[in-house]
C-alpha cells in the first residue's frame, strides 16, 4: 500500500473511523461558512472555537506553567545540535513521504514529533471521518519512519473546535496551540520584513509574565527560518529555557504512546518534509 497524495487530504480509511466512537463526538456543523478559511467569523460561538472567540477548554495546551523539515530545517536542526537545545516538531504527513531522513534525525537527535495533520487543511471544514484520516495516516506515517506513536497535535492555522477535540481526546492527542504568534507566515505580505519576527520576540521577553510561553514559528519559508539563530540568540539572553512542549508541561520524555499500534509501510525517499517551528520558554 502506498501513501496518499502530497498536500491533499488523504482518503478515508475506515479502519481509521472505528477507533472513534462517532456517538461521541460533538456535533458542531462543519465550517464551511463563518470560519477564518473564508475570512469570517460565525456570528455566535456555540462550540469553543478558538480562531474567532479564542475560546480553550481545560484540555487545550496554549502556555507552559513555569520549537519543525526541508533544507531550512537542516539549518535549525544544525543550530539546535550546535547549542544543545531540544524542540517540538508538529510535521505535515504528506511531507514526509518522499524525504523522511530529516524527521528521523529531528527524532534521533532528541526532538520531540507531533501530528499536524496529512495535508494542512482547516480541520473545522472536513467530515469528522476525514479529520480522523487527516491525524492517522499522519501518526502512521511518523511511526513508518520513528518507530513510535505521538502523543501531541497541533491544528493548522489553529482551526479546531469541540468536535477537534473529541476526535483528538478519543485518538489519544493533546491539542497544542500557542500564545505568541511571531508572524512569519505574513512574509509574502507586501512591506513585511524579517525584522518583525526578532522585534516580537525581543518584545515579549519585556512583557511581565507568570508563564512560559509557546510561540508559532514556520521553517517551511527560508526568509523566516533564517531568522532562527537571532530568535534563539534572544531567547538565550533573556534567560529562557528553550525546551519541547511535553517537558515543559512538566511531562519530560512522555512524547509517544505505543498503545494504539499501527500499521506500517515503507516510504519512498525525497520532498521536503513541511515541519513547523515552535519555541518553548
Amino acid at each position: 500500500m502506498g501513501w496518499p497524495a502530497l498536500d491533499l487530504p488523504p482518503p478515508i480509511r475506515p479502519d481509521f473511523t472505528a477507533r472513534v466512537n462517532l456517538a461521541k463526538v460533538n456535533n458542531a456543523s462543519l465550517n464551511l461558512l463563518g470560519n477564518i478559511a473564508n475570512g469570517t467569523c460565525p456570528a455566535t460561538d456555540t462550540s469553543c472555537y478558538w480562531p474567532c472567540s479564542k475560546c480553550t477548554r481545560p484540555a487545550d495546551i496554549f502556555y507552559c506553567p513555569t520549537v519543525n523539515g526541508n533544507n531550512d530545517t537542516i539549518a535549525i536542526l544544525d543550530l539546535l545540535k550546535a547549542q544543545n537545545l531540544k524542540i517540538t516538531f508538529f510535521v505535515v504527513g504528506s511531507r514526509i513521504v518522499s524525504n523522511n531522513a530529516i524527521l528521523l534525525r529531528a527524532f534521533q537527535e532528541g526532538h520531540q514529533i507531533g501530528v499536524h495533520t496529512w495535508s494542512h487543511s482547516y480541520l473545522t471544514t472536513q467530515s469528522t471521518e476525514q479529520v480522523i484520516s487527516e491525524l492517522e495516516w499522519t501518526a502512521e506515517i511518523i511511526k513508518n519512519v520513528t518507530g513510535v506513536r505521538p502523543i501531541y497535535m497541533r491544528p493548522p492555522f489553529g482551526d479546531y473546535d469541540d468536535r477537534i477535540r473529541d476526535i483528538c481526546a478519543q485518538l489519544g492527542y493533546k491539542i497544542v496551540i500557542w500564545d505568541k504568534d511571531s508572524n512569519d507566515w505574513h512574509f509574502n505580505d507586501t512591506g513585511f520584513q524579517t525584522s518583525w519576527i526578532t522585534s516580537n520576540f525581543s518584545s515579549w521577553m519585556n512583557e511581565s509574565s507568570t508563564t512560559g510561553h509557546i510561540s508559532l514559528e514556520h521553517d517551511l519559508f527560508s526568509v523566516t527560518a533564517a531568522q532562527a539563530p537571532q530568535v534563539v540568540d534572544i531567547l538565550v539572553k533573556a534567560k529562557r529555557i528553550i525546551r519541547p512542549v511535553a517537558d515543559c508541561l512538566g511531562y519530560p520524555g512522555l512524547y509517544y504512546n505505543e498503545s494504539k499500534p499501527l500499521t506500517t509501510t515503507t516510504p519512498s525517499p525525497s520532498q521536503p518534509v513541511q515541519i513547523e517551528v515552535y519555541v518553548r520558554k
